[in-house]
C-alpha cells in the first residue's frame, strides 16, 4: 500500500474512533454508560424440613423455616397432602434481587390405629342356624373387614378372626370366641367359674401358711418355762408379732367362714344338674330358677339369676347363707365375689380377680364385736395389703390400721396395734424373713408419757454373743431391774442383765438404752385329732426379746460390757439395716392409708342378707 493511502486509511479510522466516544463511548471510558448489571444475591437461613404426621383425615402440609427478605415470595407444590403415604414437597422462593432457589423434603403421612372398633364373644343356643360375630364401633370410609372361622352351626366352641384393612390405618386383627351351646350343657357353662373359692392366704408367702408355721409342741412360752435357763436357739423363731397377728386374726376367721361354706363352693355338679333340669323344661326362659338343692344330705334353698355377663347363685340354711356372683363382663373390677352368713353372727364379703382380693368380715370374741376388711394386690413378685381392724363397737371402737409388704426375701407388717392402753404408738414395724416365717425384727415409734421414743426389737438368737437366758420374777423393786416384773440372766451368769439409762440434757433421760423383756408373741401348734387329721391352734406366749433404742446400736456392745462384767454382746446388722430400711419404706405410705376406712364403711361394705336368704327352709 503507498504512502497516501496508508495515510487517508489512519484519518478515517481516527474519525471512526471519534464517532463512537460520541455516541456512548466503548467501555473503555470510565465514565461511559457501558458497566456491566448488579449481581443478584443468594437466598441464605432459609430450610424446608421434613416432617411427619399420623393420619386424621385432614390435610398436611410442610412449610419453610427461616425469615424471607422483604418482598421475597414462595410457592409450593405437592403439599395439603390428605392421605397416608410419603410425598415430596418443593418450595420455590423469588425475589427480584435474588437468584431463585427450589428447595425440596418428604412429607410423611402415617397410618393411624382404628379408634373406638370391639369385638365381643357371644354364646348362643343351638337352632340349626348359622351364628356369626361382627365388629362393633363406626367405620372409616374405605375399610375393609375380613372374618375367618365366622359363620357357625354346630355346636362347639369356635375361635373367630376379623382382619380390618385401610389405606389410611394400620391393619388391625381381632379375635373372639362364638360359643354355640345345647340345652343339656347350658347350666354347668352359665355356672362355669362362679364356684371358684377365693384363697386369701395365697397372697402370704406359704412359709406363713398354719401348716408351715406350726410347732408340734408349743416352744417355751412363759416365765415358768425359762426359769431354769435355755438356749436361745430353743425359743421358737416362727413366732407372730403383735401386728402380724392381727392380720392372721382377720385371715382365721374368713378361713373359718369359707370353710362352712365349701359344702356350696364344692357343690357345683349338684346345683348345676337341678338348674339342668330346670332348663330342659324352660329352654326359652331360664333367667332366674327358684328351687331347692340338697347336699350331702342337708337341704339349700336355691336361686339362680342371669343378668347379661353376669350371674348370681343364693343358697341357704338355717346354718349358713351363701352369694355367689361371677361377672365374666370385660370391664369387671373383680371377676368373682360372695358373700357368707352364719348363724353364729360370722358374716364375711370378698371380691376377687387374679392379682387382688378384697374382703371384709364382721364377728364377736369373747362378747366384743370386730370388724375387719382386709385387701391383698399383688405386683409381679410382690404383694401390697392393706388392712384395717376395730375391736368394740362403733361409738367406742378401737381402731388398728396395717399396711403388709411382702416379697420374695422380706414380708413386713406396719402398723399402730397398741402394746397397752397406756403406750401410744406411731408406728410399729414387723419384719419376718418370708422363705422361714422367722422374726427378724421390728421398729417401733410410740410415745410414752409426752416423751418420744425410737426402738428396735430383736430376738434373742439374732443378738451375737447370746447363748442362753434365764427369767425369774423380780420380787425386789429397788434393783436396776424395775422397770419390768422380771429378772433376766444372760449366759448362765450368775448376775442379772443390768441395762444403761440415757445420759444428756434429754426428755429420755433416764430411760434405758437397751433391755430384755418379755415380749407377748403367738405359736401356731398342731395337734392331731382322733381321725388322724391335724388340726392348729394360735397361743400366746411370752418370750424374752432385746430392744434398742435406735439412737444408741452404735454403742450397744461397749454400753453392755460397761454394765455386765464384760459381757460381749453384739447387734446383727444384717437385721437391724433390713428392719431400718423398711420402716423408711413404707411409713410414708402407711401414715397416708391408715384413716381411709371407717367403721360404717367397712360395715356397709359387708351389708345384708338378700331377703331371699332369710326366708324359711323350703
Amino acid at each position: 500500500m503507498n504512502t497516501v493511502k496508508r495515510i487517508v486509511l489512519a484519518v478515517l479510522c481516527g474519525l471512526f474512533a471519534l464517532a463512537l466516544v460520541g455516541c456512548g463511548g466503548n467501555g473503555n471510558d470510565p465514565d461511559g454508560g457501558g458497566q456491566e448489571p448488579p449481581q443478584k444475591q443468594e437466598f441464605t437461613g432459609i430450610t424446608l424440613n421434613d416432617a411427619s404426621f399420623t393420619y386424621n383425615g385432614e390435610p398436611h402440609s410442610l412449610s419453610i423455616s427461616g425469615t424471607l427478605p422483604s418482598g421475597a415470595e414462595v410457592s409450593y407444590q405437592g403439599n395439603a397432602q390428605v392421605n397416608a403415604g410419603e410425598y415430596t414437597v418443593t418450595a420455590t422462593l423469588t425475589h427480584e434481587e435474588y437468584n431463585t432457589k427450589e428447595l425440596s423434603a418428604t412429607l410423611t403421612i402415617v397410618k393411624a390405629d382404628f379408634p373406638g372398633i370391639a369385638f365381643e364373644g357371644d354364646t348362643v343356643l343351638y337352632d340349626g342356624e348359622a351364628h356369626s360375630l361382627q365388629i362393633s364401633g363406626s367405620l372409616p370410609e374405605g375399610t375393609q373387614v375380613s372374618y375367618t372361622n365366622n359363620d357357625q352351626t354346630e355346636a362347639g366352641e369356635y375361635t373367630v378372626t376379623a382382619v380390618l384393612t385401610n389405606p389410611n390405618f394400620n391393619t388391625l386383627t381381632l379375635t373372639a370366641t362364638l360359643r354355640i351351646y345345647t340345652v343339656g350343657d347350658i347350666a354347668a357353662d352359665i355356672l362355669g367359674s362362679i364356684f371358684e373359692r377365693p384363697a386369701p392366704w395365697s397372697f402370704l408367702p406359704s412359709a406363713f401358711a398354719e401348716e408351715n408355721m406350726a410347732y408340734t409342741a408349743l416352744p417355751p412360752s412363759d416365765t415358768d418355762d425359762f426359769a431354769d435357763g435355755v438356749s436361745v436357739t430353743q425359743i421358737g423363731q416362727r413366732a407372730i408379732g403383735k401386728q402380724l397377728n392381727v392380720l392372721y386374726d382377720g385371715l382365721g376367721t374368713a378361713e373359718t367362714a369359707l370353710s362352712v361354706a365349701n359344702v356350696i363352693f364344692t357343690a357345683g355338679e349338684t346345683i348345676a344338674s337341678v338348674y339342668q333340669e330346670f332348663i330342659d323344661k324352660n329352654p326359652n326362659d331360664h333367667d332366674s330358677f327358684v328351687g331347692s338343692v340338697t347336699i350331702a344330705g342337708v337341704p339349700f334353698r336355691l336361686k339362680i339369676e342371669q343378668q347379661t355377663d353376669q350371674v348370681t347363685l343364693l343358697a341357704g340354711n338355717d346354718t349358713v347363707s351363701v352369694e355367689l356372683i361371677s361377672n365374666k363382663s370385660a370391664d369387671a373390677a373383680y371377676t368373682n365375689s360372695g358373700r357368707i352368713q352364719l348363724t353364729n353372727g360370722i358374716a364375711l364379703k370378698y371380691e376377687a380377680n387374679e392379682t387382688e382380693l378384697k374382703l371384709a368380715v364382721k364377728f364377736t370374741v369373747g362378747g366384743i364385736g370386730i370388724l375387719q376388711q382386709i385387701e391383698f394386690i399383688r405386683s409381679g413378685n410382690a404383694v401390697l395389703g392393706y388392712l384395717y381392724e376395730y375391736y368394740g363397737a362403733e361409738s367406742v371402737a378401737i381402731k388398728t390400721s396395717a399396711l403388709l409388704y411382702s416379697d420374695a426375701q422380706v414380708t413386713a407388717v406396719i402398723s399402730n396395734k397398741r402394746e397397752s392402753d397406756d403406750l401410744l404408738i406411731d408406728a410399729y414395724l414387723e419384719v419376718y424373713d418370708s422363705a422361714t416365717a422367722a422374726m427378724i425384727g421390728s421398729e417401733v415409734t410410740e410415745t410414752v408419757k409426752l416423751v418420744d421414743y425410737d426402738t428396735y426389737w430383736f430376738p434373742l438368737a439374732s443378738v451375737g454373743g447370746m447363748s442362753t437366758v434365764r427369767v425369774t420374777e423380780d420380787d425386789d423393786e429397788n434393783d436396776n431391774n424395775s422397770f419390768q416384773p422380771h429378772t433376766v440372766y444372760v449366759n448362765s451368769s450368775a448376775s442379772p442383765f443390768s441395762y444403761k439409762t440415757v445420759s444428756g440434757l434429754t426428755l429420755r433421760n433416764p430411760s434405758r438404752r437397751f433391755d430384755i423383756e418379755m415380749k407377748e408373741v403367738w405359736y401356731i401348734v398342731a395337734e392331731q385329732d382322733g381321725s388322724g387329721g391335724t388340726s392348729y391352734t394360735k397361743e400366746k406366749a411370752l418370750v424374752p426379746m432385746l430392744f434398742v433404742q435406735t439412737d444408741q446400736t452404735d454403742t450397744f456392745s461397749a454400753d453392755v460390757a460397761e454394765r455386765n462384767e464384760e459381757l460381749a454382746l453384739s447387734l446383727n446388722t444384717a437385721s437391724e439395716s433390713t428392719t431400718r430400711a423398711l420402716f423408711a419404706q413404707l411409713l410414708d405410705s402407711y401414715t397416708a392409708i391408715k384413716e381411709n376406712l371407717t367403721y360404717s364403711t367397712i360395715n356397709d361394705y359387708i351389708g345384708e342378707n338378700d331377703p331371699f336368704l332369710d326366708t324359711e327352709t323350703a
